[in-house]
């Protein structure tokens, strides 16, 4: 877990003020670029330059923002550990995968009157903050309650619990009896979704998906067997840069199955949570136990990311890939995805 440290010298409201000035670089009280008095452009080498400058300080920028969010995080997390009653532990856990729909599920489950969410939706304790503790991890449910006379269940999503190879047996440890819940995405348009989600989030920097899979070997290797040597081993390459590996779900699944019978898990089809939200809902609602309830107004969209689409070569060479991963997948459950 990264640590940030801070004192009285440092401030980033100072820093951003800073920033946006060396935005200004190269401009004249009138605005023109390279300073030129009577407002005409300057060579194309200097208007170029300019415009990488700012695509760097709006990038630093944003990484700033970024470090004010997980600082302020950090800080909420101490004062869980220190300060607040440990509450209850969850009913249920949405385990994965990533980039497959896993928050709009969550946002939808919990506006349903039985079903209380946690403080946030991704805790990640069994996979990023283990070594926090049990308390610490109870303090993010609310107590128990009811609700027309029906007991109010509660739970997180964390979509790296899916792959993290610790996270099945320390949660059969805290909480055997919960219900799991993994939705599964078309692989390729996962992967591709989640390079650009890195991407976004200024984790990646390569240029393109094509050289994001490419460089997915080198960056994992040796690195699973690091996290299964050493307890509370973080891989940033394995959380973040997983682009293929993550889309190989059969195995996954198998290896939650060695800490949890089938019928503690729903494996859903991210599709349809898409194209038939109600039907879907109505599938998690009755594995949980929970009263049926109809969603209000048009599904709403939570966490999507506009890009260009994936190159059609790419596309189909990664399908390749995974046909007989797929294959092995429609075996075990016992039905085939359509991928």
């Amino acid at each position: 877990m990264p640590v940030f440290r801070t004192n009285s010298t440092f401030n980033l409201a100072r820093l951003r003020a800073f920033l946006k000035l060396e935005a200004g670089v190269g401009r004249d009280a009138g605005g023109a670029p390279g300073g030129s008095p009577n407002g005409t452009a300057g060579s194309s080498g200097v208007e170029q330059e300019l415009q990488t400058a700012r695509k760097r300080i709006e990038r630093q920028s944003r990484l700033l923002e970024r470090k004010d969010e997980e600082i302020s995080d950090l800080k909420r997390n101490s004062n869980w550990r220190y300060g607040l009653t440990a509450g209850r532990l969850p009913d249920f856990i949405i385990i994965g995968g990533r980039k497959c729909g896993t928050s709009l599920l969550y946002h939808i489950l919990t506006q349903h009157p039985q079903v209380e969410s946690a403080v946030k939706k991704e805790v990640h304790y069994f996979d990023l903050h283990y070594y926090w503790g049990d308390d610490w991890y109870r303090a993010h449910f609310p107590p128990t309650t009811e609700a027309d006379g029906r007991r109010v269940v509660t739970g997180e999503g964390s979509p790296y619990y899916l792959t993290h190879p610790h996270a099945a047996r320390r949660m059969a440890k805290l909480v055997p009896g919960a219900k799991l819940i993994a939705l599964l995405r078309e692989p390729v348009s996962r992967a591709y979704s989640h390079y650009q989600h890195e991407v976004r989030r200024f984790r990646e920097p390569l240029d393109t998906f094509e050289e994001g899979i490419a460089a997915e070997e080198g960056r994992l290797s040796g690195e699973l067997e690091a996290m299964q040597r050493r307890e509370n081993y973080i891989s940033a390459n394995h959380a973040h840069f997983s682009y293929l590996s993550r889309g190989i779900y059969v195995d996954q699944l198998k290896h939650y199955e060695k800490f949890f019978s089938r019928d503690q898990m729903l494996v859903l089809k991210s599709e349809d949570l898409f194209e038939n939200t109600q039907e879907l809902l109505g599938n998690v609602l009755d594995f949980l136990e929970l009263p049926p309830w109809d969603l209000e107004g048009p599904t709403p969209r939570v966490n999507s990311g506009k890009y260009e689409p994936i190159n059609p070569e790419t596309r189909e060479r990664l399908r390749r890939y995974y046909e007989p991963h797929n294959q092995r997948l429609y075996e075990y459950l016992g039905r085939d995805l359509g991928w």
